[in-house]
């Protein structure tokens, strides 16, 4: 088991879901797995918002070969690269690999954008958080957790339905809602103290955010950018030109704190600020 955790790709990036019977789990797992009691005749599909990004390694932890194959080739069948799967043996287990107990930890994460900037995020007591174009909610729960009050715009109910269930998993309320980000009526006008906009851009909305915000209020946005001879998704109408953030933020109406043309951890081109306002 040591050589196989050391050549781990899931095991290096910490992704490690366990799907024994929790009882088992407690006796003993590998530290910082995540326990997600799974039996593929019974259970359905482990949902995608339990799970680390698609572009990152995951490391499955079964009772036997078959349950850890079936599944490893399930989840790697979501276009998931790469998902290897490990067969439990405690007494092979190195000493300092092995933990006990339950465990909080899991495997869904936060945008990056966002962890990266919290700290210049207003309090939660100063107001209530918008998430435009919101999916399946992991920066609202994340949020949520941390006092926050959240709402959360999206045109898809499935990127919702989602969402509730992560929520209610970590017993948090987040308040998801179906919208078409394109029609102004459907946006709520604020004002916001936070304001999310990620992997998605409507250009009408995005120059409109700074006058959403309360003074001091700040936006969060991240999205795609063009880059020469970048032919993958999305279309090249939805990708940012250079210095375009820095236009929709401008100093007539933010304070802009950071601001990064570069590549997101998949590998795509992207661009991202973060913009107080400031008053007017």
């Amino acid at each position: 088991m040591r050589a196989f955790l050391k050549s781990s790709h899931g095991w290096q990036a910490a992704n490690i879901l366990d799907i024994r019977p929790h009882r088992e789990f407690v006796l003993g797992h590998l530290s910082g797995a995540t326990s997600y009691p799974y039996s593929q005749k019974k259970d359905p599909p482990i949902p995608s918002i339990f799970l680390p990004p698609r572009h990152e390694p995951l490391l499955v932890v079964a009772q036997e070969p078959q349950q850890g194959r079936d599944l490893a080739m399930e989840l790697g069948g979501r276009g998931r690269v790469p998902v290897e799967f490990l067969v439990w043996r405690q007494e092979a287990c190195p000493a300092e690999f092995l933990a006990t107990g339950s465990s909080a930890a899991h495997l869904w994460s936060a945008p990056p954008w966002l962890v990266q900037y919290e700290s210049w995020l207003p309090p939660p007591a100063a107001g209530p958080v918008l998430d435009l174009a919101c999916g399946s909610g992991r920066a609202l729960v994340w949020l949520a957790e941390r006092g926050y009050r959240t709402v959360g715009i999206d045109w898809q109910p499935e990127a919702l339905a989602l969402g509730r269930v992560l929520a209610e998993s970590r017993a948090v309320n987040c308040d998801f809602r179906v919208g078409d980000l394109r029609d102004p009526a459907q946006v709520p006008p604020g004002p916001w103290s936070v304001i999310l906009n990620f992997r998605f851009l409507h250009r009408d909305l995005l120059v409109r955010i700074p006058k959403m915000l309360q003074p001091g209020g700040v936006a969060m946005a991240r999205t795609f950018r063009q880059v020469a001879g970048y032919e993958g998704h999305p279309q090249r109408k939805h990708r940012l030109e250079a210095g375009e953030l820095l236009q929709a933020f401008g100093p007539a109406t933010c304070e802009v704190i950071a601001h990064e043309e570069g590549h997101d951890p998949d590998g795509r081109p992207a661009a991202g600020i973060v913009a107080r306002r400031i008053d007017s």
